[in-house]
């Protein structure tokens, strides 16, 4: 498995790394690139109508790329080191100037794996839009699986997965990438929403691992209307989970979503990390 990492802003870069770690060696992956994608201009001066920077501007905006960039860096060349003692996968900086969604993006596609942060409630405009443009390189155009990290250490990622339970080809797909850590989990737990028919038996793949010998829980729940997201977070936590699996769809409306509709909480305050990706296929429940 070669994973992408992209490092955007120091505050998070151990997080991520952190994350990257856990993933790399319950997977395995053979080859992980630490990327820090940065624009390329200021961002103050995109609108014809914002006029030109001076040269002073110009060399303020340098020296702050510069100096984020070579934060990062240290962080990575530290971390490198004792990854690669505890046996993970071949790590790699790289950094790149330009686009960030096209830059993610572009990478992303030669990736099987993608590791993200998430905002912060301290970040600025430009930091939120970076994050969301990083996010939505991988997610919608290169259709990458995702991993958003958390916004804290991680001493485990997937010993304890948690699912999100809507059938979907995108959970599908996220599921199958997940395979060995639900294979290997200690226990899974499997939430459902009260939209889902009560009824219905439960998901194959729990029968499954149940019939492996797992230890499987199937949790129903009910959510007060636009509370979903803060639902889900509360009762994953709940149930001591270290890893969020869950389906992201085509819909036009999904990174809106993820970053500041019903799921907000899941992001800006959640502390699991994420694993989602979406299918080519519009869901129309979404």
């Amino acid at each position: 498995m070669r994973i992408l990492a992209i490092l955007d802003r120091p505050e998070t870069a151990l997080f991520t790394l952190q994350a990257v770690g856990e993933l790399a060696r319950r997977l395995p992956a053979r080859d992980i690139r630490l990327l820090h994608p940065r624009r390329a201009a200021d961002p103050a001066f995109q609108a014809p109508d914002e006029g030109i920077p001076t040269p002073a501007r110009r060399a303020a905006f340098a020296r702050r790329g510069a100096l984020r960039a070579e934060r990062l860096r240290a962080s990575a060349q530290a971390w490198i080191g004792p990854a690669g003692e505890k046996g993970v996968a071949t790590a790699h900086w790289a950094e790149m100037a330009g686009d960030v969604r096209a830059i993610v993006a572009r990478e992303a596609a030669m990736a099987d794996l993608v590791v993200v942060s998430r905002p912060r409630a301290a970040d600025d405009e430009r930091e939120r839009e970076d994050v969301e443009q990083a996010l939505a390189g991988a997610l919608y155009d290169a259709r990458a699986l995702v991993l958003i990290a958390p916004l804290h250490p991680c001493a485990t990622v997937g010993a304890r997965p948690i699912v999100a339970w809507h059938p979907s080809p995108a959970l599908d797909r996220a599921m199958a990438a997940a395979g060995p850590l639900l294979d290997a989990a200690g226990h899974v737990t499997f939430l459902i929403g009260a939209d889902d028919d009560a009824e219905q038996p439960p998901p194959e793949r729990a029968r499954e691992l149940t019939a492996r010998g797992a230890a499987v829980t199937i949790a129903r729940f009910s959510a007060p209307r636009g509370r979903l997201g803060e639902e889900i977070r509360a009762r994953a936590l709940a149930a001591g989970g270290d890893l969020l699996i869950m389906g992201a769809y085509t819909h036009a409306r999904f990174v809106e979503w993820l970053f500041g509709g019903p799921t907000r909480d899941l992001l800006a305050h959640g502390t699991l990390p994420i694993l989602t990706c979406h299918h080519g296929i519009e869901d129309p429940a979404a």
